[in-house]
């Protein structure tokens, strides 16, 4: 009898020591998988919105069609910079600068722009 009472306890005591185990061991899975902490995600917007603006503004001022050229898409997070290419409708050659900066929520933006000099002429 006093065998199978310590056999009893033995297999109690294993038990609880199993369940502490596994109690700990589950805890740091799901510690694990936790997922991190979101970090901002770049969101990116497109710019065909930029390209109708400029183009609209810059053909009202000149007075003649123009095709603006800008990257496809970009980072929409306040200060992201970029430019775009001015050039008279069907032409080669760049006539001036866009620089475009995001400054809103949303992709509100503003520009300026600044004309391209001419290359001299090979003597």
């Amino acid at each position: 009898m006093k065998a199978l009472l310590n056999l009893l306890l033995g297999l109690v005591g294993a038990g609880i020591v199993a369940a502490i185990v596994l109690f700990f061991v589950t805890r740091a899975d799901e510690e694990e998988d936790a997922a991190p902490p979101a970090e901002n995600a770049v969101v990116r917007m497109s710019t065909q919105g930029v390209v109708a603006n400029i183009e609209r503004k810059l053909e009202a001022t000149s007075g003649r069609p123009l095709e603006v050229r800008c990257p496809k898409k970009v980072d929409e997070s306040i200060g992201t910079t970029f430019r775009c290419s001015v050039r008279a409708e069907g032409g080669r050659d760049r006539i001036a600068i866009a620089s475009v900066e995001i400054r809103g929520a949303g992709g509100q933006f503003g520009w300026t722009s600044r004309p391209v000099e001419a290359a001299a002429p090979a003597p």
